[in-house]
């Protein structure tokens, strides 16, 4: 898949337009910006971003009524004029993503390889810093279906490749069956109403290309030079204004990991049939009722705000034509009869069982539909855990999803750290060999107290069916190879310095 030509090509592709417009309405449930969600669902809003653009182009090309039909919902409905927006936002997308991240990614998977070399590599990339990337990259994909991982190198900048995320809207992938063939991510570098720079840059097996553009918010435009930027020279300088940079790597230097699969709502599109699915894909209008709940809530409080309606009579006139005040902090009324009768209380009764019981059991079912159990996010449930087994039935919906999550992330991160691997090899001169294979395991989502793995490890070692090394790698599975054996050599030191000495065996006596 090369670079496009340019010229009058639509960027981004016409055939997205579909992906397009969930991923918007994804993004905007995501972000919890609620000028975003009403410029999603609402007419009044359909025409202020490009992506608002694509949602309701997208609406009518499939035949829908538009704004119409989004218009039914609680963040669609038109404002009254002269009323302020007081709907209320409840992010209960943004916690069903980092959930996800968190059961996935809470601690570091563990890479090994059969090859010394290799894996003193690996246990390099044992950092925060890449544990941070795939806990970013994981928040992504569960909430839009997806994301994808690039390999990236900066000599200027560090020592060894690492691996930076892209959002699939900024991404336009080529696909072989149902496996990744490359892919071309794209970043806007300048917009406005006449110009759009756009970098393109491709990753194929082999090889990455960089390609400049000079068009509009819908056109590619003329390709130009590297050099002719400023925010590409130093592309420019490495792979020349055409910016074509072999990897000599059998690897695509760029993976795609689906959140889940299969995907419910783009398997009759070509181009969108192997993209993951959203977390969020068929609750949205669950969460919709959610805010609209809590903002019932909301409405209530306000209007129970203790209000007393007064006769005219008892109002004090500012002077002519400034209105007339009541005071409230007045203890004494003169002269004004039927003071006791006319003055009336009004205060209205705040609802709170009925809308916490509705948001709750919303919730519930939001999470559910998710993917996910309830106690995941300090619901009520049951009666708190006390062991490992207990936490694990009480969470089990979460930690299936998390499974099938891994049976895309474990693939999709083996490829990477081969090209990564084989980056730091062809351009940093280590010594690694990415070809040898590595596999990566992902901890337990639920470990066990440290009461009762001393006593598996105790019953384990009592039946002799356990080394000291096994011993180690179970109490710290995170562990490098180096820690584990520094750990074992202080434990075999300790070991042989609690043995006391032999004694000197005694002398035969002498014979009489």
């Amino acid at each position: 898949m090369p670079l496009p030509p340019g010229g009058k090509t639509t960027w981004p592709p016409p055939d997205l337009a579909p992906v397009e417009r969930k991923l918007t309405e994804w993004s905007a449930w995501y972000g919890g910006d609620t000028d975003a969600l009403v410029s999603v669902y609402s007419s009044a809003g359909s025409a202020t971003t490009p992506r608002s653009q694509a949602f309701f182009a997208s609406d009518k090309a499939h035949g829908a009524s538009g704004p119409a039909t989004v218009a039914r919902t609680f963040w669609g409905q038109p404002l009254t004029p002269g009323t302020v927006r007081t709907k209320l936002h409840v992010p209960a997308a943004a916690d069903i993503a980092e959930l996800s991240a968190n059961l996935l990614f809470s601690e570091m998977p563990k890479f090994t390889s059969t090859d010394s070399a290799t894996q003193k590599e690996l246990d390099a990339y044992q950092t925060d810093g890449m544990h941070a990337s795939l806990q970013e990259a994981a928040e992504t994909a569960a909430a839009l279906g997806g994301v994808f991982l690039k390999v990236v190198w900066d000599q200027t900048l560090s020592d060894r490749p690492w691996l930076c995320s892209v959002a699939p809207e900024q991404a336009v992938p080529a696909w072989s069956w149902d496996r990744l063939l490359g892919v071309t991510f794209w970043t806007v570098l300048h917009q406005d109403e006449d110009l759009t720079i756009r970098l393109l840059e491709c990753h194929e097996v082999g090889s990455i290309s960089y390609g400049l553009y000079e068009g509009t918010l819908t056109e590619l435009g003329e390709r130009l030079p590297l050099s002719s930027y400023e925010g590409t020279q130093a592309l420019a300088a490495l792979y020349g204004d055409e910016g074509v940079m072999l990897t000599k790597l059998p690897w695509l230097t760029a993976a795609y990991v689906p959140n889940v699969k299969p995907n419910r709502i783009w398997r009759g599109l070509r181009c969108a049939t192997n993209l993951g699915r959203s977390d969020f894909a068929g609750i949205e209008l669950l969460m919709d009722a959610l805010d609209e709940t809590y903002t019932s809530l909301m409405r209530d409080l306000r209007l129970s705000k203790s209000r007393i309606i007064v006769p005219d009579a008892v109002l004090e006139s500012e002077g002519r034509g400034k209105g007339a005040r009541f005071d409230m902090e007045r203890e004494v009324f003169i002269g004004t009869p039927g003071l006791e009768e006319s003055v009336t209380l009004n205060q209205f009764a705040i609802r709170v069982d009925e809308h916490l019981a509705m948001a709750e059991a919303l919730f519930g079912q939001i999470v559910s539909s998710a993917g996910y159990s309830v106690q995941s996010f300090g619901g009520k449930g049951d009666v708190a855990a006390v062991t490992a087994t207990e936490v694990q039935a009480r969470k089990e919906q979460s930690l299936n999803t998390r499974a099938q999550k891994i049976l895309y992330w474990r693939p999709a991160l083996q490829q990477l750290f081969q090209a990564l691997l084989g980056i730091d090899r062809e351009v940093f001169g280590t010594a690694s060999k990415p070809e040898a294979g590595i596999d990566v395991a992902f901890p337990a989502a639920v470990q066990p107290s440290l009461t009762e793995m001393a006593q598996t490890l105790s019953l384990l070692v009592t039946a002799k069916a356990m080394s000291r090394r096994l011993r180690v790698q179970t109490l710290h599975p995170t562990w490098t190879k180096a820690q584990v054996d520094e750990e074992v050599a202080a434990i075999q030191t300790e070991e042989q310095a609690s043995i006391p000495a032999a004694r000197p065996a005694k002398a035969p006596a002498p014979p009489q």
